[in-house]
């Protein structure tokens, strides 16, 4: 039992050492330890992706105006068509997500941003199995809306203090 202990201890050392966290964690500018979440329109499910990535990154999301306010959109899929085959039917599609968002002060006056965020992908395309490609496209939206709140977080990280005095 003993070992495993030691083993167990000897990787969380490892993976901290070199700077590994858990996917969604991100390191945030201590100011930004309380923020108000505004989203238009407000899509649940992304509004609670946001809700929890920010707390990963020991965020506290208020409902009053506090120091700081996040803005953002929600992302909404664009679509079209990349490949035709033979028939002149789509072969391949791109689904491609934008998103803006900007931080504002106590005041409302943005302190960083606004920035706007794209993510796409291109996926396979098959006319006869309309209800698996509506499956996928539901995963690929979710696959992407992860990846518009890594980069948006991304760019939080890189928020210094001067910035936020203005």
């Amino acid at each position: 039992m003993s070992t495993r202990l030691i083993l167990l201890f000897t990787v969380v050392l490892t993976l901290t050492a070199c700077g590994w966290q858990p996917r969604g964690a991100q390191q945030l500018p201590p100011e930004l330890k309380e923020i108000q979440l505004v989203v238009t329109p407000p899509e649940p499910r992304f509004v609670a992706r946001l809700e929890r990535s920010l707390a990963l990154s020991g965020v506290t999301v208020v409902e009053r105006a506090g120091t700081y306010s996040l803005h953002a959109t929600t992302p909404e899929p664009t679509l079209r068509n990349v490949a035709l085959d033979r028939g002149a039917r789509s072969a391949e599609q791109e689904m491609r997500l934008l998103m803006q968002f900007e931080l504002r002060n106590g005041d409302g006056e943005t302190v960083f941003g606004p920035r706007v965020l794209s993510a796409s992908r291109v996926y396979a395309y098959d006319p006869n199995s309309v209800i698996a490609k509506l499956d996928e496209e539901k995963i690929i939206r979710q696959e992407l809306q992860e990846n518009l709140v890594g980069q948006l977080f991304r760019q939080l990280g890189r928020i210094d203090a001067k910035m936020l005095a203005r």
